[in-house]
């Protein structure tokens, strides 16, 4: 059943302005060891590093995920209109891919090159061509939203006619939940729906669509994707790396560190939920800007709205779900805010981090005076963390250690390098391990 997307806004900015105390959640009692004993099966101990800095690793992933795995490419909403247009760089296939709205309202996926001498069709990272036509700026060849060729200069003076023929080559397309999927195998392995199992109930009737982007950040880092993935996929380290930026907003106040209600592995992808601070004390302009027309403190309030397969452990203080898809896409929810994190490859040591944050149109002043006081402290928050991901990359680069250990709350870190070892395995073994 869809979400009353009115009533969940209204709900998101009452409950913004009327803060109720919240409940903690008791904590369980083998916490710092559950995650370890319940996923033992995808191991325990050290974990190489190699996968983060070998070429050849980057190889193997380039063959195995990004040529064959159905990759999230973008949304919905950020192609409404006929005409609309996308081009996404998939520099690890090696492919430049136009997402394109036609005239008949579909999206379709084509690759980005022209069938006449091989140029990059479109140039542009998005826009809008009203007439549903894309022109090669090399030498004039003319394709609609179907990817068929409708237009030739002088076509007259080839050995045969090309219109019709020499269509765009297309690409598989998805979408689900408003989130468009495409993969590069010419065939795919499995269906959209087959890939992503049982993680899609934690998107499922979400209402995406009635939070638009309201702003886009990217960063280009000498760092291999995986480890600013680990960075984004555990909460550890908030108190130390963004001990100026939201020391306390997460953890409990009675507990120094973030612990998680709730961790699954789903194979290739990963879910998990942790909580927010309900008795946060902002200090100075905060108090304005996050105490009474922000959602950030009272995320636990805004729970029930929010699609079936959200907060899992039905926690009063919840704070926020990461809902992973695999390869190098991280979703985050926090009530009335959802950002997307993904992390596009480059090199073994190169990558693009590319974070969009979806919230509530502001209504008021004050709200709009709380998103960019938010804005910022992400914007701060995000620096610290890129930092930490170049810096980790040039110290294992040198050569002093071979290995990693990690705590419980890690376990998403050695899920990620174990799920990229299974598809490298599968590609060229044929074989996968499952998670019973």
């Amino acid at each position: 059943m869809g979400v009353d997307v009115r009533a969940f806004l209204r709900h998101v900015f009452a409950v913004a302005s009327n803060p109720k105390p919240l409940e903690l959640t008791p904590l369980p009692p083998d916490l710092g060891s559950r995650w370890r004993e319940k996923f033992a099966q995808i191991g325990t101990g050290p974990v190489a590093i190699e996968p983060a800095i070998s070429q050849q690793w980057f190889e193997w992933e380039r063959e195995a995920i990004f040529k064959r795995c159905w990759l999230t490419v973008g949304t919905v909403d950020e192609i409404p209109n006929p005409g609309d247009y996308l081009v996404r760089e998939i520099h690890a296939a090696r492919a430049s891919i136009l997402i394109v709205r036609a005239r008949d309202g579909e999206i379709r996926a084509f690759h980005n090159v022209c069938r006449h001498r091989g140029n990059k069709l479109v140039w542009d990272y998005k826009g809008n061509q009203r007439a549903c036509t894309w022109a090669c700026r090399f030498h004039g060849f003319v394709y609609d939203g179907k990817g068929d060729l409708v237009f030739v200069p002088e076509e007259g003076n080839f050995k045969e006619p090309l219109c019709g023929k020499l269509n765009l080559p297309p690409v598989s397309l998805g979408v689900y939940e408003g989130f468009i999927f495409i993969n590069l195998q010419a065939e795919p392995e499995e269906s959209l729906e087959t890939y992503l199992g049982p993680i899609a109930a934690h998107l499922r009737d979400y209402p995406f669509q009635a939070l638009p982007q309201r702003y886009h950040y990217q960063s280009f880092q000498r760092s291999n994707w995986k480890l600013a993935l680990d960075a984004q996929s555990e909460v550890y380290h908030v108190p130390y790396l963004h001990g100026q930026t939201w020391p306390k907003l997460f953890n409990r106040p009675d507990r120094p560190h973030v612990e998680s209600f709730d961790m699954r592995l789903y194979n290739r992808h990963r879910y998990g939920n942790w909580p927010g601070n309900p008795h946060y004390k902002p200090q100075d302009v905060e108090v304005f800007a996050l105490g009474k027309y922000s959602s950030i403190t009272r995320l636990g309030e805004i729970n029930q709205p929010t699609g079936p397969g959200i907060n899992s452990s039905n926690a009063p203080d919840w704070g926020f779900d990461i809902v992973h898809l695999f390869p190098n896409t991280n979703i985050l929810i926090l009530g009335g805010v959802w950002h997307t994190h993904q992390f596009w490859p480059l090199s073994e040591n190169r990558l693009l981090w590319e974070i969009k944050i979806h919230m509530p149109e502001p209504q008021t002043a004050g709200e709009r005076f709380s998103e960019e006081y938010g804005r910022i402290l992400l914007r701060d928050a995000l620096r610290e963390d890129g930092t930490t991901h170049e810096h980790t990359q040039e110290a294992l680069e040198s050569g002093a250690i071979d290995s990693v250990v990690l705590q419980d709350e890690e376990m998403f870190v050695r899920h990620n390098y174990w799920a990229v070892e299974q598809e490298i395995r599968h590609w060229r073994d044929g074989v996968r391990q499952t998670i019973e």
